[in-house]
């Protein structure tokens, strides 16, 4: 490609950098994305295996746990929610480990088959089995105001606020117990395929030749034959 003597010797380099910059940017995002795909496609032609695997979870039940007061919005002059108790009436549910008459957790067996590209690797993840404990709650308080504002004889504009009421908010504050443990797989297929180091690599390529792109375009309608160009349409 042929460019112009002194193209990039512009008064307004601003232009020109920015221009580079959002091509690197929209190169880098281009380059990225077709990286990911030539990944994919690597990765579609490895052979696709499968595993079966076993194991136990909890098992879980909604239950309520307790009782907490009822949002509720208290006016600053009296009116309805003036004087409000703060009576514990609205439930708080949550699942809850289901157990035995020995009192032991019940677990369900889990059978899942696992089919990805490539070899299967298992790796196995203790979890806790956690039993949530009510104690009560916890209030906060969030003021409402009015805000009003008046323009003064000399023009200048006011502000002013009042509180009108305040919002109570309630929520409950729960301890969870761990009364057991169990094991979970986490399965991945070993394909070979280096997908993050494509994308990288499509995503630098794109960034340079999204840059050079950039800041050739902002060099070409920065230049002076352009502006001149555009004069002549001006005065034709």
């Amino acid at each position: 490609m042929k460019v112009k003597s002194g193209l990039f010797r512009t008064q307004n380099r601003k232009k020109v950098l920015m221009g580079a910059a959002i091509g690197a940017g929209i190169g880098a995002a281009g380059g990225a994305a077709y990286g990911g795909y030539l990944a994919h496609k690597e990765i579609e032609k490895v052979p696709v295996e499968s595993v079966t695997l076993s194991w136990k979870e909890p098992v879980y039940q909604q239950k309520v746990i307790g009782h907490i007061p009822e949002d509720y919005y208290e006016p600053a002059f009296g009116g309805i929610g003036w004087g409000h108790h703060n009576t514990p009436t609205e439930p708080v549910i949550r699942p809850v480990p289901v157990k035995d008459e020995t009192g032991q957790v019940v677990y369900r067996n889990i059978t899942k088959t696992f089919t990805g590209h490539g070899k299967p690797f298992v790796q196995w993840h203790t979890k806790d089995v956690k039993e949530p404990i009510f104690n009560g709650w916890d209030e906060r308080v969030v003021a409402d105001y009015d805000v009003e504002t008046y323009v003064d004889s000399e023009g200048n504009t006011h502000t002013y606020q009042e509180v009108r009421g305040y919002w109570h908010y309630f929520y409950p504050k729960i301890r969870y117990n761990v009364i057991d443990t169990y094991q979970v797989p986490d399965v991945k297929f070993e394909h070979g395929v280096n997908v993050a180091g494509k994308v990288l690599t499509y995503a630098a390529l794109g960034a340079v030749i999204g840059g050079v792109a950039g800041g050739v375009i902002a060099a070409l309608l920065d230049s002076p034959s352009s502006s001149e160009g555009a004069k002549d349409k001006k005065v034709a």
